[in-house]
C-alpha cells in the first residue's frame, strides 16, 4: 500500500507550502492539485485539442526555496500564477467533465515511497483511504497577506482589496459547488496555522505519519 498524506484547505491556508516541504522532507511524491487545474486552464487557453496528453509536456521543478513550471521547456510560472489563469482555473474547476479528466491524472501520482497530496477534495474524493488527513486553515486576513506576498514574489502588482474579494469569492465557490466541494471530513485533523510556523505545522504532521504508517 502506498502511504498518503492529504492536505485540504481554502486558498492561502499554506497547504501548498506545507505539502511541498513535507514531501521533500519525507522524500515522497508531491501532488499540487491546484497547480494541475492552473495548468489545465493554461492549456485550455492554448487551444490544444487533447489537453490530457499535453500534460506530459509540462514539467514541475521545485525545492524548498523555489518552484518553476515549464511547458515545452519554456518557463510559464508567472503566467500560471497570474490573475487570468487563477480566475479561469477556478471557473473550469466547477465543470464536472474537467474534474473527471483531472481526477485520472491526479491518481497517477499515487506511487511509492508515498504521496503528499494537497488541494480541496483530496481527503473526501481523491484519496479517502488516507490515514493522515489534514484540514488546514487560517484567518482570512492572514490568507490574503500570504497570497499577496506570493504574487509580489512573482513580480506582480497587488491590490489588497481586490485580492481579498477574489479569495472570498473563491471560498464561496469552493464551499458551495455541487461537485466535490471543499469540506473537512469527519476523520480530518483541523490545523489553524494563523500563528503557527511552517516548521511547527510540518513537524506535527510528520509525527502523525510516523504514528500511522511506520
Amino acid at each position: 500500500m502506498v502511504p498518503i498524506v492529504t492536505i485540504d484547505g481554502p486558498s492561502g491556508s499554506g497547504k501548498g507550502t506545507i505539502a511541498k516541504a513535507l514531501a521533500l522532507r519525507l522524500n515522497w511524491n508531491y501532488l499540487d492539485s491546484g497547480l494541475l487545474y492552473r495548468c489545465f486552464a493554461f492549456l485550455h487557453n492554448q487551444d490544444i485539442d487533447n489537453i490530457s496528453e499535453a500534460f506530459s509536456r509540462i514539467e514541475h521543478k521545485y525545492d524548498y526555496e523555489s518552484e518553476d513550471i515549464l511547458f515545452d521547456g519554456n518557463n510559464i510560472t508567472s503566467i500560471i500564477r497570474g490573475k487570468e489563469i487563477t480566475v479561469l482555473s477556478s471557473q473550469l474547476s466547477q465543470k464536472s467533465d474537467v474534474r473527471e479528466q483531472l481526477i485520472q491524472i491526479q491518481k497517477q501520482y499515487r506511487k511509492l515511497p508515498g504521496l503528499v497530496a494537497e488541494g480541496r477534495d483530496m481527503s473526501s474524493k481523491l484519496f479517502p483511504d488516507s490515514k493522515v488527513k489534514i484540514y488546514l486553515t487560517a484567518d482570512l486576513s492572514e490568507r490574503v497577506n500570504r497570497r499577496a506576498n506570493q504574487l509580489r514574489n512573482d513580480g506582480q502588482k497587488v491590490n489588497i482589496s481586490e485580492l481579498k474579494n477574489e479569495i472570498e469569492l473563491r471560498d464561496g465557490r469552493d464551499l458551495k459547488r455541487q461537485n466535490s466541494p471543499l469540506v473537512q471530513t469527519e476523520d480530518s485533523i483541523l490545523i489553524d496555522n494563523t500563528s503557527k510556523t511552517i516548521v511547527e505545522t510540518i513537524e506535527f504532521i510528520e509525527e502523525l505519519v510516523n504514528e500511522r504508517y511506520r
